[in-house]
């Protein structure tokens, strides 16, 4: 690979998480158009938990092995639905993060074209559920609000990770 700008680099990671994000979107409504919602959700489901999981062990080989909410805040700033959404943290502390989207592209996309929310609720569970353990087994994560919930307009999602007491 030639050599690249710090920018250009940047740019670059943006434009391959965007591509992450437009596979992922197009991939979901080509099997919700051909066999509808209820089997888009039935493979997604199937899918997140191991896209979680090799994410997070991707992740912590580039970035390091730290545990805990530390841990998964390094690791969370390059989940790619974060360069995407750019998700916002409301309360970080060493116990819990919380963390929301409070403009969801690909929401947005659907009601454009006339189509329900997505129920995402269920795959981002997995999808976390199976990341966390990568990063720590304590950390635990909890939907405060996602789709299909009703949620306020500035907020299509928000999750809470913490650490769990077994």
């Amino acid at each position: 690979m030639t050599e690249r700008s710090h920018e250009e680099l940047e740019r670059l990671l943006d434009t391959f998480a965007w591509f992450w994000g437009n596979l992922h979107q197009r991939w979901r409504a080509a099997v919700e158009e051909a066999y509808g919602l209820d089997a888009a959700i039935s493979i997604e489901s199937r899918m997140m938990e191991a896209v979680g999981r090799s994410h997070a062990r991707r992740l912590r080989k580039i970035l390091g092995e730290e545990k805990g909410i530390s841990g998964f805040m390094k690791l969370f700033e390059f989940v790619p639905e974060n360069f995407l959404e750019r998700f916002e943290i409301v309360k970080h502390d060493e116990r819990e993060v919380i963390f929301r989207n409070p403009s969801c592209s690909a929401q947005k996309a659907r009601l454009k074209k006339n189509l329900e929310e997505y129920p995402c609720k269920k795959a981002g569970i997995l999808y976390f559920e199976a990341f966390l353990r990568e990063v720590d087994p304590r950390l635990r994560i909890s939907a405060i609000v996602a789709p299909p919930d009703p949620h306020p307009d500035d907020c299509w999602c928000e999750w809470r990770v913490y650490i769990g007491e077994d």
